[in-house]
């Protein structure tokens, strides 16, 4: 058995208040838009409980197959400043890997700094950094389009 670390760092400038990019990662029906890398697989949210000591219990596969499982406990969620929580990822059978990820936001002039970061350990070669790593850079840049997309919504004020 062999147990590979690895970590996942990736940081963000987005064109929206921080009340907004939270939501964007707190609304179920807006994470829904872009937590899933590839539109050729389904995301189903079994749990969604997103709140200092909840659990999450998600899967997902090409189209109706949920061979990947995800299990997360977040142990710290403040509001608009940071979420804190692991994952355990498995197939059908096995444990594949074991994350602790970190996201912060700081707003600054409108804008919204996010720094996202995952330490992994990967179990038995079942998973690898360039494949992990393709997902959450997927899911943050469709994570900038929902945001854009929900920033056109808002109303403008006049200054």
């Amino acid at each position: 058995m062999t147990v590979a670390h690895e970590k996942i760092e990736i940081e963000r400038i987005f064109e929206a208040p921080v009340a907004l990019v939270w939501r964007a990662w707190s609304d179920p029906a807006l994470r829904e838009r872009w937590q899933n890398p590839s539109s050729s697989w389904t995301m189903v949210f079994e749990n969604y409980d997103q709140r200092s000591g909840g659990t999450e219990v998600c899967h997902c596969g090409p189209g109706d197959e949920m061979t990947v499982h995800f299990t997360s406990h977040y142990p710290e969620v403040v509001p608009e400043k940071r979420i804190v929580f692991t994952t355990v990822t498995a197939d059908n059978e096995n444990v594949a890997s074991v994350a602790a990820t970190s996201v912060e936001f700081e707003e600054t002039g409108g804008k919204t700094q996010m720094r996202f970061v995952e330490s992994i350990a990967f179990i038995d070669g079942r998973e690898n950094l360039a494949d992990r790593t393709m997902g959450p850079k997927a899911s943050i840049d469709k994570l900038a389009e929902v945001i854009e997309a929900e920033t056109a919504k808002e109303p403008r004020h006049a200054g």
